[in-house]
């Protein structure tokens, strides 16, 4: 007679794990993020693929992820955005969650737990880096992101990119699983030994690495806001723009005169008009020739009336030296002209310094193209909104901690930051309040970190692991070996 099997994740209802599921799926990122629960976020759905068979679990898996990740998207819908703006990103993440974790389980189940501990980490590491590679989603999502409060965990990113922090997290989440559903937990000590010393390396690793100073160069930069942006109902009148101008150049001004060497205007600071564009630069070109600063100016230039513009930024050097950045990755739906041209680092006298404009930074393909140009500062032009105030500043930070430079975010309707190359803060301001002018010395000498080095040798890795798995089990299918339960 056989024992029945029993185990925590036998002694519950299968629905409960699909609520535990929607609660932790909804609570771990974005907004009101719980950081904990982000080394545990999808142990409920895989303890109840685990635990279920048939196409109705799997129709309620999928019905669980989306409402959990409506919820996380909804949590940073705020005005001027509507509530089924969440709709557009949490649907097609949903889909994709579903399909990875359907994968995971059909490999779970043909090629043993001890396979699942490792293919499940490989899995997440290589959706996630598609995601930041191939789509326009960028890094969104990365379960890397729910540490964002944990500055230790985040220097591994130092090592191999941000999928290192999604590698240790997910690999914990495939032990917690197993555990869960193992009648015998006790069998699993040597796996778990391992992860967790690796949890306790990875934690190390940072702390040593949050100790060091950095000496060298440093360049005082000021980021300046502007008080108007777009609206649902369009551009502002001609007259509150003119009144905005004079608003900018004064802070500017202000900035310089507080020790400044860089100002640094927010994303779309300002609309120009084509015609107005030239005498426009001229009055910044004449502020950087007579106080000997640089300055970055964000602003769009509209065409054919709205519907599409050019959102840019222009660096002007107090030498006459002039940039033009158009934004690499506009925001999907956005309306900008994409900009193509090659990334420029700038030889100044306080450093090697570069630029991207606000969601360019979500993607850190542009991070590793400025380390490997030898950038030692990166300066990001933003706006964003209420929701998304202050973790995307945070994410943007951790390009800096990848390529080893500082970061600094001028930000409109949220919070602007300056960060060394260890993500550690050097100067914030919010938006809503002070005069709307940030300066900070931050350094300009960059880190050396093995990830501007290696790239995304990581996910290469992960991938060639993933095909073995998937190679081994469709062998196994073939030759009609019987799979585990």
């Amino acid at each position: 007679m056989t024992t029945p099997r029993t185990s925590l994740a036998t002694r519950l209802p299968p629905w409960s794990w699909l609520l535990l599921g929607i609660a932790t799926t909804a609570l771990a990122g974005n907004r009101f993020n719980v950081g904990l629960l982000g080394w545990v976020a999808a142990v409920p759905f895989l303890v109840h693929l685990r635990t279920t068979t048939g196409w109705r679990p799997r129709l309620m898996l999928f019905g669980a992820l989306l409402v959990g990740t409506f919820i996380n998207v909804v949590k940073i819908v705020t005005d001027p955005l509507p509530w089924y703006f969440a709709l557009m990103f949490s649907v097609p993440a949903a889909v994709g969650g579903f399909l990875g974790y359907l994968l995971f389980e059909w490999l779970r189940r043909r090629l043993g737990d001890r396979w699942g501990l490792v293919l499940y980490p490989a899995l997440v590491v290589v959706l996630e880096w598609s995601s930041a590679t191939t789509s326009e989603m960028g890094s969104w999502g990365a379960v890397a992101y729910t540490q964002l409060g944990n500055p230790a965990v985040m220097q591994t990113v130092s090592l191999f990119g941000l999928t290192t922090v999604s590698l240790l997290l997910s690999a914990v989440t495939a032990l917690v699983a197993v555990l869960v559903d193992s009648p015998r937990p006790g069998r699993w000590t040597r796996e778990s030994i391992a992860v967790a010393t690796a949890v306790v390396l990875a934690h190390a690793y940072g702390a040593v690495r949050l100790d060091r100073v950095l000496d060298g160069p440093t360049a005082t930069v000021a980021t300046i806001t502007s008080d108007i942006g777009p609206t649902p109902a369009g551009l502002p009148s001609a007259e509150a723009i003119a009144s905005a101008n004079r608003t900018l150049f004064e802070r500017t001004r202000t900035a310089i005169s507080r020790g400044a060497e860089l100002v640094v205007w927010n994303e779309g600071a300002t609309a120009i008009q084509q015609d107005d564009e030239a005498a426009f630069l001229d009055q910044g070109l004449a502020i950087a020739r007579d106080t000997g600063a640089d300055l970055v100016l964000g602003y769009i230039v509209p065409l054919d009336g709205m519907r599409s513009f050019e959102n840019k930024y222009v660096w002007l050097s107090p030498d006459g030296e002039v940039e033009t950045y158009f934004k690499h990755h506009p925001v999907p739906g956005e309306g900008s002209v994409r900009g193509e041209a090659p990334l420029v680092v700038h030889e100044r006298p306080y450093g090697r310094t570069a630029g991207a404009i606000c969601y360019d930074y979500d993607f850190p393909k542009l991070g590793l193209e400025h380390a490997r140009q030898d950038a030692g500062l990166v300066v990001v032009p933003s706006s964003d909104w209420r929701g998304i105030d202050p973790f995307h500043t945070q994410m943007a930070a951790v390009r800096g901690i990848e390529g080893g430079f500082s970061v600094v975010r001028s930000v409109r309707w949220a919070t602007s930051g300056a960060y060394d190359a260890m993500g550690r803060v050097r100067g914030t301001a919010s938006y809503f309040g002070g005069d709307r002018v940030m300066v900070t010395t931050v350094p300009t000498g960059r880190v050396d970190t093995l990830y501007s080095r290696v790239g995304d040798v990581l996910p290469m890795a992960a991938g060639l692991l993933l095909l073995g798995g998937l190679g081994l089990a469709v062998v196994g299918r073939i030759r009609g070996v019987p799979a585990t339960v």
